[in-house]
């Protein structure tokens, strides 16, 4: 395919879907040089997009991604008319909870036409009428049909006369919407103020597809343009949006108008406005990369604006950070960012105005935990990430996700190692992103990294772990690939190129070949495009002086058929040994098996996937294990690589590649083990392992929780209960939380009766007995070992509005480890109270289904309110997936599966189908692994004696 081709029909679909900074017209279809192509027109419900990702490999024939997806089909808005720009005007009420508009759109005429076609959703349409020079009217031209299409959530609009191609034309719809309680478009969100009343303030949340619930306009991300905004509120209100005010005017009786100037160009879902009782603390970046101190304002409902420092100080660095490696000073004049009490995601990008869960925003430097104090820093640094990747430069479509969420996911972690490198962030990616990919991308439910999406109902159930964390997982193994230096030199050629504009994944990889000297198309492709990732398979050769490695996909329900083990991965091998451990080789294996040489001179032990950068498993011969173990149990493997051998060891005996027994020996090896995360990895192990065998018999679940009282009693006492140094590492204390949990949940009696006393002291006003990490592991070990009084606490703790956020999150997702099924049953009752936020009623369940006996009242009540769930969440059915995930998930069974499989046949699981695939194959997983291993782990056991 000739590249120029490709250049001349990208560049004109880029202007199509995209109209230029200067609103330049439209050129008209270019002649190809070498080829020639009939474009037909095409209704709305049908198009093909082109998506033209050709690229010649070293035998000049296309590669494979230019054979995968060439042609997508997509569900997309007809091109006959474009946006240019938005006049938006909207008058909030928060007392009767409704608002009127009115947008002035400033569109494009591609070709003749009486019919316009744009998104709306559950907005009433007053009235539409057009303006154009082109048509010499004295009135406006009304509309003189307005059709609401319910399923495409659409508005057809038709005229009486036809507006000619290569002209503009002004757009002018009448409308209302009410400030809805969902969560999603222009919606209410209660906030308690000082006094103890109860308020609502108006915000937004647009991404994927839900800014047309506000407003009427070309809701998809191509379809960009400028918007100017004006808010029309009680005059004691503060009134935000993208940009900063441009005027503000008194009205009288008590209303004022508040315009803020106009947009850069931009997409439709990173609009955002903000309407309530608002204060601010604000501070401002050094200006040494941005060219210009920006201004920083962290806003939150009144007398929690100090909870705002932490992240602003993160903030003002980050911005700096991020203006300084990506090489373009950052575009808005402002960044404010906003604490809402009612939000469904953890956080969105919304440009110049960041939304965010209290949770991730707030800390209290006393009382926030450690950890919830990282999670801020690192949700800002992530959506900072995205004021450059995502909002300078967006996804073509949404099949692209990844492009936002993938790099930001990698880049935010990135920016908060910079900032604060005693968090060992990128240890704990290896088990918070890594890690987790891996698990869900183990299963055939799975999706490749780039995903087709057809239609917007399919949007939101790829907001997963693959779009965030294998996509940042694949952004860490390239950037180590070809270095950091080459891999933004390319990241700012990438976004100097497509600023205000949008690109695809094909354009960063073209950047970053130019950059690095390195075809990474060619490798990548087969990352992004292919879903699953590799088995290596070790095999000694020439007495140890070699090992053949294989390739093959690796599943999680055992050894994939031929007919999907195809794809043949570019796998960097980072082969270290004992004799070079600072270092690692740089092969790559891309043929199904190859053989590599080893350093034999002085080599004890070798292995694979250095610092565990790569994305595969790893099955090595007994004897290497073996060598291994011992290197481990000698301190001579990093912490990274620590992890990576574990978390493999644990997964190939669950998916039957090894026996179950080879893990439990292989636990040895860590028994001097000092590191949080390592130990993280492990406890996630051994949950799996109880969880699999948690309707065992009462003999085989006990001799589990020997093994994990052998385990963790020993950190206990080593740690103690309180920290000897007032400056203790954070992940110190979070290792201590950890073991107090993992030693009481197994029974350990002294740790469970430091806990009970501890406990009482505690609500008997002593707020000293626990930290701020062990708070949380104390509520738990107090209520899977406690009764109703130990429930009834920690709920009036999470009821107390005065405690931090994330302590009362803490609380309520304790409640959920009792073992007593009458307060489990009042616990599901109280999930969905006005006294459990509608974003948080996961929290209140999520413990459940740790025990065993419990998950069928779980499941009973997710059956038992299906029907009211599916009326709060209707318009982000995802969270249904959520909901759903934790009332099966956990099962053990073939009979199980075929049950949820029979209850979920006859109803509507479009948006969250992917999740419930996900979860019964799991459940079928899990039960083979059950079947498989059950007389293994017994005979462990009976040679093993704890």
């Amino acid at each position: 395919m000739p590249g120029s081709y490709v250049d001349v029909v990208r560049k004109y679909l880029s202007r199509l879907y995209s109209p230029t900074v200067d609103d330049a017209p439209l050129p008209p279809y270019p002649a190809l040089p070498t080829l020639t192509i009939n474009v037909p027109k095409v209704p709305l419900r049908s198009r093909l997009m082109f998506m033209l990702l050709f690229t010649p490999n070293s035998r000049n024939e296309m590669c494979t991604s230019a054979v995968h997806n060439a042609i997508e089909e997509r569900e997309l808005l007809p091109t006959n008319v474009t946006p240019v720009h938005y006049d938006l005007l909207l008058a909030p009420d928060l007392d009767t909870l409704a608002y009127t508009g009115e947008v002035q759109i400033r569109v494009r005429v591609n070709e003749p036409t009486d019919k316009i076609v744009l998104h709306a959703n559950e907005l009433e349409i007053q009235e539409a009428s057009l303006t154009s020079a082109a048509l010499q009217l004295d009135a406006p031209l009304r509309a003189t049909s307005i059709t609401l299409q319910k399923d495409d959530e659409t508005a057809h609009l038709a005229f009486a006369q036809s507006l000619p191609s290569g002209t503009e034309a002004t757009l002018t719809i009448k409308f209302g919407g009410i400030l809805n309680d969902l969560m999603v478009g222009f919606y209410r969100s209660k906030y308690t103020d000082a006094q103890g009343a109860t308020k609502n303030m108006a915000t937004t949340q647009f991404e994927p597809t839900d800014a047309r619930r506000a407003f009427p306009c070309w809701d998809e991300p191509m379809q960009k343009a400028t918007f100017a905004v004006t808010l029309k509120v009680r005059e004691d209100l503060t009134a935000l949006s993208n940009m900063d005010v441009s005027k503000s005017v008194s009205l009288g009786d008590g209303l004022k108008e508040v315009s803020f100037n106009t947009t850069p160009i931009m997409s439709t879902y990173l609009l955002a406005f903000v309407v309530g009782e608002l204060e601010y603390i604000e501070g401002y970046t050094s200006g040494a990369h941005n060219g210009r101190p920006i201004p920083c304002r962290i806003y939150t409902a009144p007398g929690k604006s100090e909870k705002g420092r932490f992240a602003l100080n993160v903030a003002v660095q980050v911005l700096e950070y991020f203006a300084d490696v990506f090489g373009i000073e950052y575009p808005l004049p402002k960044l404010d960012q906003i604490a809402i009490s009612d939000f469904e995601a953890g956080a969105m990008e919304n440009w110049g105005l960041i939304t965010y869960r209290e949770v991730a925003l707030l800390v209290d430097e006393a009382t926030t935990s450690s950890r919830a104090k990282q999670h801020v820093a690192y949700v800002v640094s992530h959506e900072l990430a995205h004021q450059w990747f995502g909002n300078l430069v967006t996804m073509e479509w949404w099949s692209e996700l990844w492009l936002n969420e993938g790099f930001a996911t990698w880049v935010g972690t990135l920016a908060v190692d910079h900032v604060y490198p005693e968090y060992h962030v990128w240890t704990q990616f290896l088990v918070d992103d890594l890690q987790r990919a891996l698990a869900l991308d183990a299963l055939r439910s799975s999706h490749p990294i780039q995903v087709p999406v057809k239609r917007s109902s399919e949007i939101s159930q790829i907001f997963d772990a693959i779009s965030y964390s294998k996509g940042g997982s694949a952004i860490r193994m390239l950037s180590s690939y070809i270095g950091l230096d080459s891999f933004f030199k390319g990241v700012r050629a990438y976004l100097r190129k497509h600023k205000y504009a949008n690109a695809s994944t094909e354009d960063l990889w073209t950047a970053l070949s130019e950059a690095s000297g390195v075809n990474v198309s060619q490798f990548m492709a087969l990352w992004t495009r292919t879903i699953g990732y590799p088995i290596l398979t070790v095999t000694e050769l020439e007495g140890g002086k070699q090992i053949q490695v294989r390739q093959n996909r690796y599943l999680s329900a055992g050894v994939a058929n031929e007919d999907e083990d195809q794809t043949l991965w570019w796998v960097p091998l980072g082969i270290e040994t004992s004799a070079n451990k600072d270092q690692h080789s740089t092969d790559v294996l891309t043929a199904r098996e190859a053989t590599f040489d080893l350093e034999t001179s002085s080599t004890k032990w070798y292995k694979l996937n250095k610092d565990t950068v790569g994305i595969y498993r790893v099955k090595y011969p007994a004897n290497a294990v073996a060598n291994l173990a011992q290197a481990i149990a000698n301190g001579e493997l990093s912490t990274n690589d620590r992890i990576g051998v574990i978390a493999d060891a644990a997964s190939l005996a669950s998916s039957g590649h090894s026996n179950t027994s080879d893990f439990l020996t292989f636990l040895r090896a860590y028994s001097n083990e000092t590191e949080f995360v390592a130990w993280q990895e492990i406890v996630l192990r051994i949950d799996a392992l109880q969880s699999v065998w948690a309707t065992e018999s009462k003999e085989t679940r006990e001799q589990l929780r020997t093994l994990s009282r052998t385990l963790f009693s020993p950190l206990v006492q080593r740690l103690s209960w309180d920290a000897i140094d007032a400056n203790e590492d954070s992940l110190v204390s979070r290792l201590r939380a950890l073991a107090i949990r993992a030693a009481g949940f197994a029974g350990d009696d002294d740790v469970v009766s430091e806990t009970n006393r501890r406990f009482q002291a505690f609500f008997a006003g002593d707020r000293s007995v626990f930290n701020t990490d062990t708070l949380r592991a104390a509520f738990a070990v107090a209520i899977r070992n406690g009764g109703r009084d130990e429930f009834e606490k920690v709920k009036s703790y999470y009821l107390d509005s005065a405690n931090p956020v994330d302590q009362q999150l803490a609380a309520l997702s304790s409640l959920g480890f009792t073992t007593d099924p009458a307060l489990v049953d009042e616990l599901l009752e109280f999930a969905l109270t006005d006294a459990v936020r509608n974003q948080d009623v996961h929290q209140a369940i999520v413990a459940i289904n740790t025990h065993g006996a419990n998950r069928e009242r779980l499941w009973q009540w997710y059956q038992d309110k299906y029907d009211l769930l599916v009326g709060r969440y209707r318009a982000s059915m995802n969270y249904m997936g959520i909901l759903v995930r934790l009332s099966i998930a956990e099962f053990v069974g073939d009979a199980k599966a075929d049950e949820v499989e029979r209850y979920f046949a006859g109803k509507n699981t479009a948006k969250f189908q992917r999740v419930l695939d996900q979860s019964l194959e799991k459940i079928r997983s899990n039960t083979v692994w059950l079947n498989k291993d059950r007389e293994d782990v017994e005979g462990w056991f009976a040679s093993n004696r704890l």
